[in-house]
């Protein structure tokens, strides 16, 4: 799983359980529509604005009819609901998701490198 390496992506995602839907990366989920329509594939990519990306794709209309695609970009304004799969651990994948992302941000260790928030400086 890729991180952001936008700060406010990143700020987003760490308080947010979008995180959770980031740890889903690879797995196959069903993803419900706003305009009451699914669709059913493996997740690839999801931000912290909760656009996802997903790959071999059924996608199934309101009414009924099923298209398969190879991928498919859905916007964060269109999710309804997500469904987590029955194998994964919750708690754990948001765990997970947040060291990634506090590695990313403390890079080089403590007091080592760049920080995203740099002291004040002292007058």
């Amino acid at each position: 799983m890729e991180v952001s390496h936008s700060v406010k992506e990143r700020t987003i995602a760490e308080n947010s359980l979008v995180i959770l839907l980031q740890g889903l990366h690879g797995h196959v989920t069903t993803v419900d529509l706003r305009d009451e329509s699914t669709a059913t594939g493996r997740v690839t990519n999801v931000d912290a604005f909760m656009n996802m990306r997903l790959a071999q794709v059924t996608f199934t209309d309101r009414r009924g009819a099923e298209s398969h695609l190879d991928e498919l970009f859905v916007t964060g304004r269109n999710v309804r609901y997500v469904h987590i799969p029955e194998q994964v651990d919750i708690r754990a994948t948001i765990e997970q998701q947040l060291q990634l992302i506090h590695r990313v941000r403390y890079f080089g260790g403590r007091d080592k490198g760049r920080r995203e928030f740099p002291r004040a400086k002292h007058k």
